[in-house]
Order: C-alpha cells, then structure tokens, then sequence
C-alpha cells in the first residue's frame, strides 16, 4: 500500500482507509490488485493508467500461483497473456537456456511471469525496440520483485534478445 500511495500521490492513512471502506487488506506491504487500484484511485478523485504489461503480469502471476483465470484482461494485456499462454513450453526452454545455473522451476513465479513476457514481446512485437522491452521488464521486476531480481531479468532478457533479435 505504500507503494501505491506514493504512485497516487497521496497520503497512506487516506490509501489506508479506502481499502479498509472495500474490506481489503490494511497491512502496509499488502499487495494490491489491478481492479482495487483502480476502484481506491476513482474513489479518491485520482486518475491512474495501468500498463497492459501490468496487468498481464498480474494475470499470469494469478494463474501460476492460484489458478486464477486469465481472461479477466482486455486489449493488449490479453494479447500478452494468451501469447505468453500458448508459447509457455518453448519460452521457457529459450529462457532455461539463457539463465546459467537456473531452471524456470526454481525462478520466483513473478520472475518467472516477467520474463515470459518480455521474451513474448522479443519474439512476437517487432514493433516495440528491445531497449523498451528490456527496460519495461527490470521496471516490473523492480515494482513487483526484488532489486536482485532486476538485474537477474536485465542479463537473462539480454542474452535472449542477442539470440531473437540479433
């Protein structure tokens, strides 16, 4: 919730009080979904954009850890998730490949999630440059995981862009 105070500009006691009136968790470091960010931003007179990639992080991240079903995006984010959904097997051989001494299986879901779709935009968005994929990827990492776990992205999404893109 701090982290979501800070990106609307507000005071955590308000944050606080605007989930607690949904009956979401009060706990400071609560992770906070899509739909109630949205909710306490319009329910505080803030206006906030959420990124396709955020959404299809959340999304896939859901589906791994909780079986949540990923058809609850829309536009670009379900794009992402159905790609990321349909290559799952191939990619993470291509990302098994590029991260020495580590198996998909021992990387943290949300590490896991990110990677998938920024080797998903590598392969598929020839529109969007590597440098934004990459960069787009360590900013999830960043929010989402640990700073560790940013740089570990950075290298990984590095090599497979060598290998993709050339």
């Amino acid at each position: 919730m701090a982290k979501l105070a800070e990106a609307l500009g507000l005071d955590l006691d308000q944050v606080q009080a605007a989930l607690t009136a949904r009956s979401e968790p009060e706990a400071a470091d609560d992770p906070v979904d899509a739909e109630t960010i949205l909710a306490i931003a319009d329910a505080l007179g803030v206006s906030v954009h959420i990124e396709p990639r955020d959404l299809a992080l959340e999304a896939l991240y859901g589906t791994e850890t909780s079986g949540m079903d990923p058809t609850e995006t829309s536009g670009r984010a379900t794009k992402i998730v159905q790609g990321v959904l349909e290559k799952r097997d191939t990619m993470d051989e291509m990302i098994e490949e590029a991260s020495e001494h580590w198996s998909v299986a021992r990387m943290p879901a949300v590490d896991r999630s990110i990677l998938r779709i920024g080797l998903y935009e590598l392969l598929e968005e020839d529109d969007i440059p590597t440098a934004v994929i990459v960069s787009e990827a360590i900013r999830l990492a960043k929010t989402y995981s640990t700073e560790r776990s940013a740089s570990f992205v950075n290298g990984v999404l590095a090599t497979l862009a060598q290998k993709v893109r050339g």
